[in-house]
């Protein structure tokens, strides 16, 4: 044995532990390393000394920490608004202003205005179905993408997100008002006159579609609340609880309901709205018995039309425009054929459905609707459902877009317009609009260069509203349908169904079991569903933090998992591990039975090899926080590795940690030395120690 004598890199030259020393520490005859490195002189200072500032775990009051967060706020909102003249204050709270100040009307104007104008061909027609959908006035589809689009355009920082009604939403919204009031889409005849429910769903009260249609603007109004809630108060971050896979499932369930509540249209039938698959496929199978031919072979004409469109535009580039013109093309043959062979008489004397009188003019002001709620409760759970639901939604095109037009989004004055103009939508019998993959991607691919073409869509909206609503009473239901079946293949998601069996089952059991909740219970469970699946993923996945073993890199300073480095070595008489979490009260059993086991391993390996553990060193870079449960697990881990006659060394903590160990006094638990810059200071500090015990010099000094 080379007693005394300094180890290389690699730890070739150190001693092994097989020697008489070891035995007499083995036998208890001999003092601990624990206690050897707790009584080690002052003046032997290289050895005990730790580079760690262990100053820096001041313990701040409540009142000083406070003061020093509002400090810092203050000083980065001094160096943002650093200049700012009358102008740049406007634009600070009206992004409008900011691009129109940089406006390039001959560059921009021409796609603007021509994608502004394709997005509202698109969105007419849409907007109508997806009313319809959500079992309102197919008026409230063109209200959606009128007012909020252009507060949306004033407000927004994405240049390219299209604002309006989604199907999504619209389903949401219809069944979950459904199952407030028990009342049955449409709420009106093809005359225009307001149906009266019969029935006593909840408290015995008849309800109206008026009642209906006042409890979608109300929740337009609170989902417009928490979206500028959480965009005020900084909390987009909510959504990163979702997974992609649950987001998947959810639409990919929803997409496929969406499709079945249209095939009554196609088939020309009248059954009542379903809310699961078998349940529409009951309703579908039961009415059979007026099946239409003429309905059918119209619908399935437009839904062709809409096929070969969307085909064209997206393998021919010269042709994307047709993705734009689709639905307004077969909304178009449709008036023209329902008028030239005169199919708009009521149903039991033409063979075809119409849609039926459509309000002309400017929708009422509503604000005066807001309150008092029907059911508070309800309706607030509904708001939040629709509103997450739409900010993964937004968020995920808008962010997109950004990377694509090579622009940064301000996701906080994103989720402020979305919000204000929710509420302002709301004032003017709008329900809730958000972002929409299929308009969003023709405002981009026809090169809309600012928020201006959702200002020219709002304008379309408009003059559609003051002038030829009169024109669509006339348009058949089946278009509806059809421009409503080929909108939602998009979005079932059909690949990522591949995708993530083939790179991770679990996320593909978490898409798995939301779409069938959502498929066989409904939206409504189907989303709660996946919203729960995807906590107790992020719980388990807490709860059981990934902890390593390490070993040394040969003829390196480096130390990395011993699973991925077979060729890592584990140093003589100690057990090295990284805990990649913060350590917290869900957390610290799993971390601490991980150490317990890893511990007895060592301890039988190292009997069979005549040797000894003396430290158990943990890598606590990866580590940002502790919480008091934390401090409970290391003090306990810290008494038992003593009565073991093992010492605990920390490596590298982060200076939250630090604190927190400072408040516990764990610091003096651990003792001189317990706590080291790093995990090959660590390593050396515990192996300069063994080599002194082992060379009898108890009181080295430097």
């Amino acid at each position: 044995m080379n007693n005394g004598s300094s180890s290389d890199g690699d730890g070739k030259g150190a001693p092994s532990w097989d020697s008489p020393s070891v035995e007499r520490l083995a036998s208890g005859k001999s003092t601990s390393f624990s206690a050897h490195a707790s009584s080690v002189s002052s003046r032997t200072l290289l050895l005990s000394k730790s580079r760690v500032p262990l100053s820096a775990t001041y313990d701040e009051t409540v009142v000083a920490q406070a003061k020093r967060l509002l400090k810092e706020q203050k000083a980065a909102y001094k160096e943002e608004v650093d200049g700012f003249g009358w102008y740049e204050w406007l634009g600070f709270f009206i992004p409008c202003f900011v691009w129109l100040k940089t406006y390039r009307v001959k560059e921009w104007l021409l796609w603007d205005v021509l994608a502004g104008l394709s997005v509202g061909a698109m969105v007419i027609p849409q907007g109508m179905s997806y009313a319809n959908l959500a079992g309102l006035p197919q008026v409230y589809g063109l209200y959606g993408a009128f007012v909020p689009c252009l507060v949306y355009s004033l407000l927004g920082s994405s240049k390219q997100l299209a604002v309006g009604p989604v199907a999504v939403t619209s389903i949401l919204l219809g069944n979950g008002l459904e199952s407030l009031f028990g009342i049955s889409s449409p709420c009106y005849t093809s005359s225009g006159a307001a149906v009266t429910n019969t029935t006593a769903p909840i408290d015995g009260t008849n309800y109206t579609c008026y009642d209906f249609e006042r409890a979608s603007i109300q929740v337009a109004f609170l989902a417009g609340l928490f979206y500028t809630a959480v965009g005020l108060l900084g909390m987009g971050w909510l959504t990163y609880f979702l997974s992609h896979a649950m987001v998947s499932g959810f639409t990919s369930g929803a997409a496929i309901l969406i499709a079945l509540s249209q095939v009554k249209y196609i088939l020309g039938i009248s059954i009542p709205r379903a809310d699961t698959l078998q349940d529409n496929l009951e309703e579908i199978f039961n009415g059979l018995d007026e099946f239409s031919w003429e309905e059918f072979s119209m619908g399935m004409s437009f839904m062709l039309i809409l096929l070969v469109f969307r085909v064209l535009s997206r393998r021919v580039k010269r042709l994307k425009f047709l993705r734009a013109l689709g639905p307004i093309t077969v909304t178009v043959m449709s008036i023209a054929l329902m008028n030239i062979f005169k199919w708009y008489e009521p149903k039991g004397d033409a063979p075809i459905a119409n849609v039926g009188k459509i309000p002309e003019g400017l929708p009422n002001f509503t604000a005066g609707w807001w309150f008092p709620l029907y059911n508070a409760g309800r309706q607030l759970l509904l708001s939040i459902i629709i509103c997450v639901i739409d900010m993964c939604e937004s968020m995920s095109i808008a962010k997109a877009l950004a990377q694509v037009n090579k622009y940064r989004l301000k996701a906080t004055q994103e989720l402020r317009g979305l919000g204000i103009a929710n509420i302002a939508g709301a004032m003017f019998n709008s329900y809730t609009t958000t972002g929409s993959f299929s308009r969003s991607a023709v405002n981009n691919d026809i090169g809309a260069k600012t928020p201006l073409s959702n200002f020219i869509t709002g304008i379309l909206v408009l003059i559609v509203l003051v002038v030829l609503t009169p024109v669509f009473t006339n348009m058949s239901k089946n278009v509806q349908g059809s421009i409503i079946i080929v909108g939602v293949m998009g979005l079932l998601q059909y690949e990522d169904f591949i995708h993530l069996w083939l790179v991770s089952k679990l996320d593909w059991l978490i898409w798995m079991f939301t779409f069938c909740f959502t498929l066989f219970l409904g939206v409504e469970i189907g989303i709660l569903v996946g919203v729960a699946v995807s906590l107790v993923l992020v719980i388990y996945k807490t709860a059981f933090p990934r902890i390593t073993t390490l070993g040394k890199l040969p003829e390196t300073s480096i130390y990395r998992n011993i699973q991925m480095y077979p060729e890592a070595e584990e140093p003589h008489g100690m057990i090295l591990v990284r805990i990649d979490a913060p350590i917290f009260f869900a957390n610290i059993e799993g971390i601490k039975d991980y150490l317990i086991d890893k511990l007895a391993r060592a301890k039988k390996r190292h009997e069979k090899m005549n040797d000894k553990v003396g430290y158990v060193i943990i890598d606590m870079s990866p580590s940002p926080d502790i919480d008091v449960a934390g401090l409970h697990m290391f003090e306990e881990l810290i008494a038992d590795l003593k009565s073991d006659d093992i010492s605990l060394i920390l490596a590298n903590p982060s200076k939250a940690v630090l604190v927190m160990l400072q408040r516990g006094k764990l610091i003096e638990e651990l003792g001189p030395g317990g706590i080291q810059v790093s995990m090959g200071e660590a390593v050396e500090y515990a192996r300069s120690l063994m080599r002194f015990y082992e060379s009898g010099q108890i009181n080295f000094v430097v």
